[in-house]
């Protein structure tokens, strides 16, 4: 043994162990003095390097993050869908069958639907007017012949050439369809007309029109194409118009009703009848010029007060030409009264009074009231 170690018989040197020293006991609390710094023990990672490590919360947020993809890939494709004129929409062609397949069961509504041009009034525009459209004119035969709209889907208009059966009558166009929030709109789905050109200017007769029973006068009115019942507040005046068909919807600023106005049967004898009448007046009086009668005898022979007239025929007046413009019926033909009055030599006479009528008839008043020329 040699100094303060011993030789371990394999050449190692073993230090001699070192005493644990004691700590101090703890010292009351201090207030921090200046100078003395505060250091923090050294913290040691975490996890450990060699420690196993929990994956589930990593799992769980590329699981969130997936779904996100996903569901923004179905919103992208279902807004490329929508662009892009997918067969879910339908096509511009099937958007005029479904407005016509609306019309022919009367629903007024669905109809309507099938454009986003809404129209100012739907007076004539309800289930109750279009039951009985088609109850005139059933539409039938729907057939849509081209749609170019897989073509020009893109551009968001097509053109669809539809023929449809309107009662006895065909309706064959071609009508403008627009694509609107991705779907296919018609660009009208009511006609929009007015009574007349000649309305707005003087026309007496135009301003008279009714459709379903009901006046327009100036106004604007709304249809569905098919049959239209058209008249008049006049009782004198008869009207027929062109049909309202499919061509009708290509124009959104509006037609004109294409309406012809005649005197009616019930005018024309409201018209004879006031003839009548007014003969009848010379029935009611002994004088040779009897008052409110159009027909006089001339004084030349004969005694005043003494006539006697019979009932007048007026089977050749005419009354044909009616002016639509100012409601003014005109007449004119030979009129034939029989008479018997006494002459200034104490005898009688009997003969007939024979006189061509013209004249007019005002056919706004009833009844109608007539000037003689």
């Amino acid at each position: 043994m040699t100094g303060s170690g011993q030789i371990d018989p394999w050449g190692a040197t073993w230090a001699r162990p070192v005493p644990t020293p004691t700590m101090p006991a703890p010292s009351p609390w201090e207030p921090h003095q200046p100078g003395v710094g505060w250091q923090l023990a050294p913290v040691a990672a975490w996890p450990p390097p060699n420690a196993p490590r929990n994956r589930k919360p990593l799992l769980i947020t590329l699981a969130a993050g997936c779904a996100v993809i996903v569901v923004v890939a179905i919103v992208l494709v279902i807004t490329l869908a929508v662009r892009g004129g997918s067969k879910a929409d339908g096509s511009a062609g099937d958007a005029v069958k479904g407005y016509l397949e609306a019309l022919a069961r009367g629903d007024a509504e669905a109809a309507l639907s099938h454009s986003n041009d809404l129209p100012a009034s739907k007076e004539f525009l309800t289930d109750e007017i279009l039951k009985k459209q088609i109850a005139q004119w059933p539409i039938t035969n729907i057939r849509i012949l081209n749609d170019d709209s897989t073509a020009t889907g893109s551009i968001g208009f097509a053109m669809v050439h539809v023929v449809a059966n309107f009662g006895d009558k065909v309706s064959d166009t071609n009508l403008e369809v627009k694509k609107e929030h991705g779907h296919w709109k018609l660009t009208t789905a009511a006609i929009k007309v007015t009574a007349s050109p000649g309305a707005a200017s003087g026309n007496a007769a135009a301003k008279t029109l009714t459709l379903f029973g009901k006046p327009i006068g100036d106004s604007t009115a709304y249809v569905f194409p098919g049959w239209t019942e058209v008249g008049s507040t006049n009782a004198y005046i008869a009207v027929t118009a062109k049909p309202l068909l499919l061509d009708q919807l290509s124009s959104v600023t509006g037609r004109w009703m294409d309406a012809t106005f005649a005197l009616s049967d019930a005018g024309r004898d409201a018209a004879n009848a006031q003839l009548v009448a007014a003969m009848t007046n010379c029935q009611r009086s002994n004088l040779l010029a009897p008052p409110g009668c159009p027909i006089r005898l001339s004084p030349a022979g004969y005694v005043d007060g003494t006539a006697e007239w019979g009932t007048a025929d007026v089977s050749e007046v005419k009354m044909e030409n009616f002016d639509p413009y100012r409601l003014v019926l005109r007449f004119f033909g030979e009129v034939k009264v029989p008479i018997a009055v006494k002459t200034t030599s104490g005898g009688a006479k009997q003969g007939t009074v024979s006189k061509f009528l013209s004249g007019d008839a005002d056919m706004a008043k009833t009844p109608p009231e007539l000037t003689f020329r």
